[in-house]
């Protein structure tokens, strides 16, 4: 049977020399490492008996007789058993039946190969003179050395390799099922690992000190033991009937592993490297800084392809899913076409001038003063037009028009500081204000209730944008400058408005909504994300008001979440019709939220769709906040689980343990990064659903409690 994982063993060379044959093999090293600039002559016979202490510790852990012959001599010790161990268990996760989750994660996120190895002999010596050179003192205690917490971190090491540079971080994230490891969401680091960048050219992800710990594995969760300070008792854990699972049990808190993750092209790199200039390059041997400089140029060169070879997929992908023109809601350009054909055409025309301004400033064709004052005379050509309509219909439509432009450059956050991003906002506002008062007083405008609703969908999305939407916490520190646009007050009328909007559409109308591409699923997801927010600070018992909102949700809810609308959503998917990759994020987590889709399974299409376009850390955020929300504060583990209220004893407790640090740990490391590249307000709100919903306070510093101590 195939399997997507190929397994590699390298075994050392049967090379293991008698203690005594060692000293001539110690001795050149101290030579190559100049050790006399680092010791004094009379403490090198003291540092090689050290050196020997620690390799006959060595020779134990691969159970290695160093009497016998040098030909005889094999690794049957815990060392090797434990690697070989560590090997099986991973292929018995892929072999089980439907396949294991957590493997199945790896899968989703790119892995393609993994390679399992531990240090051979003369590879051990030069690194325990290279620890020893630097402080002696870390060879006194020679077993200490080789175990957790010891010098020799990467006396195991593990190889996970991937197609491409993008799937490195999905990669990252999902060996947190299987590895245990400090600070893993420190804000500078990648899920615990950091780049590893030499002077030879070599560049990888690498992750230290690890130790193996599948925390979704019910027969590993109680098996965490504090390593004695003598641990003379690792020699006798293992019986030789002893099967893979066993000996991972029994080892996997005495030895830390250090994993690496590289792209293929960097691992064929690596390997071509490592076979040819490794002993030159990173031993020492002849060093050479013109053989560096071409290794460097190479791997460079090797980068900028690897670099070409994402780009050219990414663009292959992303060709399936082309940009369309951004125009609104389609459906309310075809009301205005039916009712009035000449205003149609104007409306068109201002359509394609605002998309080919947009195009040009974007290309830096002129400059942003320019662009803001074309706009405007077009706002106002419009105005003028709209005033001339006696169709109050046209009328509303062509000022929705004034308002979109406006609209369109409160969200050019890329090119215009906050200040005028504000004035653009309270400008859109404005238009949508006054458009909702004239909705409110002209009920024969055709197609009344859906213009209203769109109406408010943009005026409510300016407000969440901008502040803190339908979330209500006592108190947020900001600075005057990033006050709400929107007063909650405000907000939460116009939510009410549009619900009750919602739920009152007509069959009709509703068909209509339906036949504009994605604007159905988006208002759809747009308003139950809102819903979701008041409903962190909010309550039935709260007041008559809040009762009537609650109300109106849970009938919002009956009527629109549901199956259908999942196959509506997967049937834009599979035409094409969705072009917005951080949107169908956010709506897998509004699926998975009400239990309509499984986390695993959104999360293939969540990666699939990261070789698209950027994602957003925010949008990877509500994915993460509904996974947590399904598997730990719901525990379904099915669809079916989630259809009635889940009790507890029903569920895995160790599995929900799992979950929840699986999940909090990936909200906790996007949270730094939505500080670092999102606004103010996406942040804050992020933090507060975190906080609210997993009861766990995030805090931006690990260290000060330490440091403070």
């Amino acid at each position: 049977m195939y399997s997507y994982i190929d397994i590699h063993h390298f075994l050392p060379e049967v090379n293991f020399p008698p203690h005594n044959e060692l000293i001539p093999l110690i001795d050149h090293i101290l030579f190559e490492k100049r050790a006399d600039l680092y010791m004094d002559k009379e403490d090198l016979p003291i540092f090689k008996a050290n050196i020997l202490q620690c390799m006959q510790v060595y020779y134990r852990l691969l159970g290695i007789d160093t009497d016998r012959s040098r030909n005889a001599a094999k690794a049957e010790g815990l060392l090797p058993r434990y690697v070989e161990s560590l090997i099986g268990y991973f292929r018995k996760l892929e072999q089980q039946h439907h396949g294991n989750k957590e493997i199945t994660i790896l899968k989703y996120s790119g892995v393609k190969m993994i390679k399992i190895r531990y240090k051979y002999t003369e590879s051990v010596i030069k690194k325990l003179v290279k620890l020893g050179l630097r402080d002696a003192k870390v060879l006194e205690n020679p077993l200490r050395i080789f175990l957790k917490g010891g010098a020799l971190h990467d006396l195991i090491g593990i190889l996970f390799v991937c197609s491409y540079p993008y799937e490195r971080e999905w990669v990252a994230r999902a060996l947190y099922n299987f590895f245990e490891y400090d600070h893993r969401t420190d804000d500078h680091l990648l899920y615990g690992f950091y780049t590893v960048t030499k002077e030879s050219g070599y560049r990888a992800l690498h992750c230290d000190r690890t130790l193996f710990n599948p925390r979704f594995d019910p027969r590993f969760s109680f098996l965490n033991r504090d390593v004695d300070a003598s641990a003379e008792a690792i020699f006798s854990l293992l019986a030789p009937d002893d099967n893979d699972t066993v000996v991972v049990q029994k080892l996997k808190d005495y030895f830390n592993i250090e994993i690496q993750l590289h792209t293929t092209l960097e691992n064929t790199w690596a390997a071509m490297e490592h076979a040819k200039s490794y002993n030159v390059l990173a031993k020492g041997s002849g060093r050479s800084s013109e053989i560096s400089v071409q290794w460097n140029m190479l791997s460079g060169a090797l980068n900028n392809l690897e670099m070409a070879f994402q780009r050219l997929q990414i663009d292959t992908e992303q060709s399936q899913v082309k940009d369309i023109k951004r125009q609104g809601f389609t459906f309310v350009y075809n009301i205005i076409k039916k009712l009035d054909k000449a205003a149609y055409r104007r409306l068109a025309e201002s359509v394609e001038k605002v998309q080919n301004l947009r195009n040009l400033f974007s290309s830096h064709e002129f400059s942003r003063h320019d662009y803001v004052q074309q706009l405007q005379r077009e706002v106002q050509s419009i105005d003028e037009f709209a005033r001339k309509q006696e169709n109050i219909t046209v009328r509303t439509i062509f000022r929705m028009q004034s308002a979109f432009i406006y609209y369109g450059l409160a969200n050019h956050s890329d090119f215009f500081n906050l200040y005028d991003i504000r004035a653009f906002t309270q400008r859109a506002l404005s238009y949508y204000e006054e458009n909702q008062k004239f909705l409110n007083t002209h009920s024969d405008i055709y197609k009344r209730d859906l213009v209203h609703v769109i109406t408010i969908v943009r005026y409510l999305r300016l407000g969440e944008k901008y502040g803190l939407g339908l979330i209500n916490p006592k108190r947020v520190a900001t600075r005057a400058e990033d006050a709400p646009v929107l007063r909650y007050d405000k907000a939460i009328y116009h939510f009410e408005l549009g619900l009750s909007l919602l739920n009152r559409l007509s069959e009709e109308d509703l068909s209509c909504l339906k036949e504009d591409n994605a604007a159905y699923v988006k208002i759809i997801h747009r308003f139950d994300a809102m819903a979701r927010e008041w409903e962190l600070f909010s309550s039935e018992g709260d007041s008559d008001s809040s009762k009537k909102i609650a109300a109106l949700i849970q009938k919002f809810r009956e009527r629109f979440i549901t199956r259908a609308l999942l196959a509506h959503f997967q049937t834009l998917l599979r035409s094409n019709k969705i072009k917005n990759v951080g949107f169908i994020v956010n709506f897998y987590a509004t699926l998975i939220w009400h239990g309509l889709y499984l986390p695993l399974d959104s999360l293939k299409r969540i990666i699939k769709y990261s070789a698209y376009d950027r994602i957003d850390k925010s949008d990877l955020f509500y994915y993460e906040l509904a996974a947590y929300r399904f598997l730990v504060v719901r525990r379904c583990e099915a669809l079916k689980d989630c259809e009635g209220k889940r009790l507890s004893g029903r569920y895995d407790r160790i599995k929900i343990a799992h979950f929840r640090n699986y999940h909090s740990e990936n909200m906790i490391n996007l949270l730094f990064q939505i500080k670092r590249q999102e606004s103010l307000y996406t942040f804050e709100k992020a933090r507060i659903q975190f906080e609210q919903l997993t009861g766990v306070v995030f805090k931006f510093d690990h260290f000060s409690d330490s440091l403070s101590q």
